[in-house]
């Protein structure tokens, strides 16, 4: 027995300094290639290695980059990134999983098991952890709340919380769009808390300070410069290319589904027509300014829609859209293919469907629904764990039916 146990802290012993060495090696190169992409720099007069014992690593999710910005300015901490388990089952997924420390969490499920095993890291194995505590990549460039369980979290950790600033990363990587963008990234601590302050704080408390430190507005930082807003050059496309994967109703003639962007504009058949800058506002005299002003305008029109629906006698469709595929998740980080063709949303029988090939799920029963990227929603209901993938080539909009779970569950 005593020989076994000889064996298993010698394999986790290699195993750390495999870990420690790639992250060593990544480092020497991260830096420069995330100045020579994005014009990223950081506050190198803070120094985690200075930090005793682990640190809990929250930041505002604005770009799918964030992990590497982070680590790049904690390049002598090395970190444990609590991280989407679809991530497992990419294709790169096992060598990053073999050569990184992953805390694999399922969006789209609820999150107290990922941070009972974050807190067990921290504590016993005196790791420290990247969360971004948003839980989502913002799409419109501003912050989302900050997630449940997050306090608890953070106290339970036993660890130094930093929270970190990530500032200009939307602008330089949106989610919804075709290509990257090459700007300003900047990163820096907002606030550095010891494990005795936080504990005399309660799990709200913890949580209201967060969002405090990492309520970053985008649209607001870009008004707010002295110097006037910064420019991002797009490395090729357009600046709206992929913009309908976020908006998706015509604030002309108000038809759903029907927008195409080319280039640096955004268009419906109908004729309308706008152009998106070079910093991320839409051009002077459209019906928008920022993306998120669209975005607020699309909710409040899919709420009136959906409420007469909920009224009105008989059945409706909502959305419609072609080529999708739905997986249904098994534990290991492994999927199959349960259905394929079109997805639709209908409001049928006083229940609001969502419905692909024979599956069937009740939107007010799915328990948990978010986005992956910009092509994947994962949810989660009684019958188990699931991801829709749409085909990149068409661009399809998925978020609207995230949109539309929202607003049923929130009513």
């Amino acid at each position: 027995m005593a020989k076994q146990h000889g064996n298993k802290d010698r394999e986790k012993e290699k195993e750390v300094r495999r870990r420690r060495r790639f992250w060593d090696a990544v480092q020497l190169v991260l830096g420069g290639w995330l100045s020579c992409k994005f014009n990223y720099s950081f506050d190198k007069s803070f120094e985690p290695a200075d930090i005793e014992g682990p640190v809990l690593v929250a930041i505002n999710h604005a770009s799918a980059y964030d992990p590497l910005f982070v680590g790049a300015a904690f390049k002598n901490k090395p970190l444990t990134f609590i991280a989407s388990e679809s991530i497992l089952r990419g294709k790169w997924g096992p060598f990053l999983n073999e050569h990184l420390s992953f805390i694999p969490h399922r969006k789209g499920a609820r999150s107290s098991r990922t941070a009972l095993i974050a807190m067990k890291r921290m504590k016993k194995k005196g790791e420290s952890i990247f969360l971004a505590v948003e839980g989502e990549q913002t799409w419109n460039g501003r912050p989302h709340p900050v997630m449940p369980y997050t306090g608890k979290l953070v106290k339970g950790s036993g660890a130094t919380l930093v929270t970190y600033l990530l500032e200009g990363a939307y602008l330089s990587a949106p989610r919804w769009s075709l290509s990257t963008r090459k700007g300003k990234v900047y990163g820096r601590p907002a606030g550095v808390y010891s494990p005795d302050a936080l504990m005399e704080m309660t799990d709200e408390e913890v949580e209201q300070l967060i969002a405090r430190d990492l309520g970053f507005d985008t649209w607001e930082w870009q008004k707010s410069r002295p110097e006037g807003p910064v420019i991002y050059k797009c490395t090729k496309g357009g600046n709206a290319d992929g913009l309908e994967r976020s908006v998706f109703t015509c604030p002309s003639c108000g038809s759903s589904g029907m927008l195409k962007s080319q280039g640096d504009s955004i268009g419906c058949r109908c004729g309308f027509k706008v152009r998106m800058e070079d910093t991320g506002f839409f051009e002077a005299g459209g019906p928008f300014e920022t993306v998120a002003d669209w975005e607020e305008s699309d909710r409040k029109k899919l709420a009136e829609r959906m409420d007469e629906m909920g009224r009105a006698v008989g059945e409706d469709v909502v959305f419609t859209d072609d080529g999708v595929v739905l997986h249904r998740i098994e534990e290991g980080h492994s999927d199959e293919e349960a259905a394929r063709g079109k997805l639709a949303l209908r409001f049928a029988g006083e229940k609001f469907i969502l419905s692909i090939g024979d599956y069937s799920f009740d939107l007010k029963e799915i328990t948990n629904m978010t986005m992956v990227l910009a092509g994947r929603i994962v949810f989660s209901d009684k019958s188990g764990y699931y991801e829709l993938l749409s085909d990149k080539k068409n661009r399809t909009n998925l978020r609207k039916y995230v949109i539309a779970r929202d607003l049923l569950v929130k009513e």
